[in-house]
């Protein structure tokens, strides 16, 4: 019953979503992702060589190629198909993610994560706006969701002392490199996931023994999904590189902004592009590693910036990474020509406000959810660990990049999480607290952590408002 009301929900908010996006035209970094796709269709279907498909996905080295795979069906019959097409594709892609990771929190955690997960954001109509769109954020949020998902059940097996099965693995690790694939800083999330686990094996010892050798193997398996593109984009820019090339650039432009990201000002342009170009320019002229350039530009950019400066620049990106969800909407605004004007602002305004209904209490159960220890059993304070582990890996973004709106429908999966973490603690209260099998720095990991995220958050929260 629970599944048949839910795919009727999904159904319904996608059907109405595609019919208000069905003629939008594409926004910013979606040029990028549907080039991409469209090379690796040409690449397919012959129109290219095997060689110009790799080298047109790999770009700039920016962007992680699964949503340009992704996509790629759109592109198998036409190099410019209809935008309802272009619109559709994404859409029912993420909703099958979405599906897929709603059976698999019932299963694994029951009625309460599922309604929390079919509410936020299987209810906002924000959310679907962003699906239809070709951005990464989603499915990669959506499949890092499911890999937590597994690693709370290999966890679980690893306090127990029981093995870890191959196949349990073997889906944890496919699901996370699956996310690597849309968005290159899953690989924090990734390090940190095999680190809790691989301390969880060591703190289990002896009875953890033939845990420990599967946790190597999964280990070594990731690392072998991964080498097949880092090599490729190794290779192209002739350094070692294990994701994505854009860090000084980002980080150059971030703090140091475009006045003195191109060892002085960039010529005007949008985001990072103007700097990527000087550093091409700089290299044809010199010969160097346009990489070596690019990490002189960002020691240039950075040379002068004061330790407050900084962190005025982290409050501004978190004021936009969490209290402004509606920003890509707003962008669509003048793009969404299936509209009429008349009715473009009313349609944004009930969008915002229904979204904003759900979004604020969401939100702030995941950062409720971070502060509080949860102890009412093992399988909590697992996903406890796991939960906050999760946030401070997608809250690093404001630290080293210019952040925006676009990121929470990343992390939308882990405010669901949070608030049915909030709700399954209050419905086992009266249980008291029970014997854990767990080892005992688990409980003064979460204080510790809750402390210092409560501190961090007053700190943002200050400087928002001064």
């Amino acid at each position: 019953m629970f599944a048949l009301g839910a795919s009727g929900v999904l159904i319904t908010l996608a059907s109405g979503t595609l019919i208000a996006m069905r003629a939008t035209t594409l926004l910013g970094d979606e040029f990028t992702y549907t080039d991409m796709a469209r090379s690796i269709a040409n690449g397919l279907t012959g129109q290219s060589s095997i060689t110009a498909m790799i080298d047109a996905v790999i770009g700039p080295g920016w962007f992680m190629p699964a949503m340009g795979i992704a996509g790629a069906p759109a592109f198998l019959f036409s190099d410019e198909p209809p935008f309802w097409v272009l619109r559709l594709l994404p859409l029912i892609f993420n909703l099958a993610l979405l599906a897929l990771l709603l059976k698999a929190v019932w299963l694994e955690w029951g009625r309460v994560h599922a309604a929390a997960l079919l509410l936020f954001p299987g209810m906002v109509l924000g959310w679907y706006v962003a699906a239809s769109g070709w951005w990464p954020e989603i499915p990669s949020g959506l499949l890092a969701m499911l890999s937590l998902v597994g690693c709370c059940k290999i966890g679980m097996h690893v306090v127990r002392g029981e093995p870890v099965g191959w196949r349990l693995l073997l889906l944890f690790e496919v699901a996370l490199i699956a996310a690597l694939y849309f968005r290159g800083p899953v690989l924090v999330l990734a390090i940190g996931l095999h680190a809790i686990l691989f301390v969880l094996v060591l703190t289990k010892l002896p009875a953890s023994g033939r845990s420990l050798g599967r946790l190597a193997v999964g280990i070594a398996l990731f690392i072998a999904l991964l080498l097949p593109w880092s090599i490729a984009i190794s290779a192209k820019f002739e350094k070692p590189i294990p994701t994505t090339t854009n860090v000084p650039l980002v980080l150059a432009n971030s703090f140091g902004g475009p006045e003195r990201s191109c060892f002085g000002p960039c010529e005007p342009g949008q985001d990072i592009w103007p700097a990527w170009e000087f550093s091409q320019a700089v290299t044809e002229e010199t010969g160097e590693n346009v990489l070596d350039i690019q990490a002189k530009m960002l020691d240039h950019a950075l040379a002068d910036l004061t330790t407050s400066e900084y962190l005025a620049s982290v409050r501004e990106n978190f004021g936009r990474f969490l209290f402004d969800p509606m920003q890509r909407l707003r962008a669509y605004k003048d793009r969404m020509y299936s509209v009429p004007e008349n009715l473009r602002e009313p349609l944004i305004g009930l969008i915002s406000a229904v979204t904003l209904i759900v979004y604020v209490p969401f939100l702030l159960a995941l950062l409720l959810a971070n502060i509080l220890p949860f102890r009412h059993g093992d399988k909590l304070r697992m996903q406890s660990i796991l939960l906050k582990a999760a946030t401070t890996c997608a809250f690093i973004q404001p630290f080293v990049h210019k952040s925006s709106a676009r990121y929470w429908t990343g992390f939308a999966p882990l405010m669901a999480w949070a608030a049915a973490l909030l709700m399954s603690a209050w419905l086992q209260r009266r249980a008291g607290k029970t014997v854990s099998t767990m080892p005992g720095w688990i409980d003064w990991a979460q204080r510790g952590y809750g402390v210092v995220f409560f501190a961090c958050g007053v700190l943002i929260t200050v400087g928002l408002s001064a």
